[in-house]
């Protein structure tokens, strides 16, 4: 997770793009609070980070990847491109359409469970969930799911 500033010289409007920024630029307040839980999020998945990047150096697989890695024979795999994995049990499908409302994810096989609602899902399958900003579409390996679960509870806490 990381957001870069970019120098405007000092003209208006900025395009910095710090929360704070955002905040201002658009109006929407709400950028602050949200970017502040991700971060808090993030930071707390810290040593899950730390010992996929060990694995990852330490193999022949990438921290994030797409799914066709290590689903290669599974045409949905494929059919959605902007789905990765970060590390072996996080998968993650950012939204990347302005306003959507709903996110359709391909879940490979094995039972996932939905990051924000606990949710456990079947894999094989496709799913749609409610999305908006504060809701990134993360879909946790069940197995892996009791070592990260209180990560994620504490972000939809707030």
């Amino acid at each position: 997770m990381q957001y870069h500033s970019e120098f405007n010289h000092h003209r208006f409007p900025s395009r910095d793009r710090t929360p704070w920024n955002v905040a201002e630029q658009t109006g929407s307040p709400e950028v602050v609070p949200l970017f502040r839980r991700f971060t808090l999020l993030r930071q707390s998945l810290a040593p899950y980070l730390a010992q996929s990047a060990r694995t990852a150096v330490t193999t022949d697989r990438p921290l994030l990847r797409g799914l066709f890695f290590d689903w290669p024979g599974d045409q949905n795999a494929w059919a959605f491109p902007h789905e990765f994995l970060c590390g072996d049990d996080l998968l993650v499908h950012p939204v990347t359409e302005p306003g959507a409302g709903d996110w359709t994810t391909w879940l490979p096989d094995g039972d996932w469970v939905d990051a924000w609602s606990g949710e456990t899902l079947p894999g094989g399958t496709a799913h749609t969930r409610v999305v908006g900003l504060d809701v990134i579409p993360v879909y946790c390996r069940a197995a892996a799911w009791p070592g990260l679960a209180d990560h994620f509870r504490q972000a939809v806490a707030g």
